[in-house]
This record gives C-alpha cells, sequence and structure tokens, in this order.
C-alpha cells in the first residue's frame, strides 16, 4: 500500500510541476549574412563575455547559405546576449543593444565596415531577410 501512495503523489507532483512549470525555451537569434566578399564568423556573447553559441571558424558570408540560427541555452529575466561579428582580415562589431527575447538579425558590409541590424520577434519563424535586412 505503501509503494501505491508513492507512486499516486509521485504523479500528482509530477502533474502539478508540468502544469506550473512549463518547460523553458531559450532565446535564439536568427542572423542572416549579407556581406561582400568576406568571410566572417558570428556569436552570441553573454554578459560575462563568454562565447555561449555560434560559429567556431571562418566561413562565407555572402548570401543565403550562411544564414543560420543561434541559441542562446536560457531565457531568464535578466539573460542579455550579444551578437558579435569578426570579418578575416578586417574588423569586429557587435550589435550595441543586448538581446532579451527572439531576435532577426541581419549582418551587412565589407570587410572595413559592418553593419548589424536586428529587430525583436515572437516567435523565431516569422523571421525572415526582408524582415531583418530591409525593413
Amino acid at each position: 500500500m505503501k509503494y501505491q501512495n508513492f507512486l499516486f503523489l509521485t504523479t500528482i507532483f509530477i502533474g502539478v510541476y508540468m502544469v506550473y512549470f512549463p518547460g523553458i525555451e531559450a532565446y535564439e537569434a536568427k542572423v542572416f549574412t549579407r556581406m561582400d566578399l568576406v568571410q566572417c564568423r558570428v556569436w552570441a556573447e553573454d554578459q560575462g563575455s563568454n562565447r555561449i553559441a555560434g560559429d567556431d571558424g571562418y566561413h562565407d558570408c555572402s548570401g543565403s547559405d550562411s544564414d543560420m540560427i543561434i541559441g542562446t541555452g536560457s531565457d531568464g529575466p535578466n539573460d542579455r546576449y550579444w551578437i558579435i561579428v569578426k570579418v578575416l582580415a578586417g574588423t569586429d562589431d557587435y550589435y550595441h543593444e543586448a538581446f532579451t527575447n527572439h531576435t532577426c538579425v541581419c549582418v551587412m558590409g565589407n570587410f572595413k565596415h559592418i553593419k548589424i541590424r536586428a529587430h525583436i520577434i515572437d516567435d523565431i519563424s516569422n523571421c525572415d531577410d526582408d524582415i531583418a535586412c530591409f525593413s
């Protein structure tokens, strides 16, 4: 009888937990790279300047083949993230405002100048390059 009570209470506890504490969904940034014939890498850093997601190496950033989604792994109310871009044999830059939500990002420019545009969105699937780069 004790085992049945244990299973019953465990089931109730798990049910209450699932209702009041739903799964945590990490923030994501969809990044479109529209740069002029350059190699670049794009990554996200947290508020402690720790790299948390993104590129490990350089790749072609001149077209749609280089679009990516960067997941942050967390979405706490005080979590802030920055998108960093570094161009091979050139400059590096970051989006100067931290993002604290799903974000649609466009990286444009060349090896001398990088322009980063960002738009907060409610769902990462609603992000496209028209929103990020041309609005």
